[in-house]
């Protein structure tokens, strides 16, 4: 009966742990070789392609709205969020830019934002204050919080 246990429990453990079934039920549903990318930036490109991240003022420099995903190599969520984010992205075709940070290559921005958890996205509109999203949520999420940053 223990071993019949033990079995169950490591056949859910493989089930759950898989590629396939953490983008199941995260609801992604598109092809990873897709054209759709998150550029790594750095926190110099970040000021030059987004805004001034030290400067006193908040002065967006992009022609469009941005989002960038501050993550880590280590963290397992930030891993399930690439594959739903280039489906976010591909929603948001040539009228978003999205970005990823490294937050352990690139700590002084990390700190300017007080980001203490990953993964942390940051939603940049043209007009306003940026907004933040903690954690690892389904793809529809991602879209709402968006939409309602953007004014949309």
């Amino acid at each position: 009966m223990l071993k019949h246990i033990l079995f169950v429990m490591l056949l859910a453990a493989a089930v759950w742990c898989s590629p396939d079934a953490a983008a199941q039920k995260y609801d992604y549903d598109g092809d990873l070789d897709t054209i759709y990318t998150v550029h790594p930036i750095n926190q110099q490109e970040f000021r030059e392609r987004i805004a001034d991240w030290s400067a006193r003022d908040w002065v967006m420099v992009s022609e469009r709205p941005v989002v960038v995903d501050f993550y880590a190599d280590w963290c397992q969520p930030c891993k399930r969020l690439e594959p739903i984010l280039r489906q976010v992205a591909q929603h948001y075709e040539g009228t978003v830019d999205f970005y990823r940070i490294n937050v352990d290559e690139n700590s002084e921005i990390s700190d300017v934002f007080q980001i203490r958890s990953v993964p942390f996205l940051l939603i940049c509109p043209l007009k306003g204050e940026p907004k933040s999203v903690i954690g690892l949520f389904p793809q529809r999420e991602y879209i709402r919080v968006i939409n309602q940053a953007l004014g949309k």
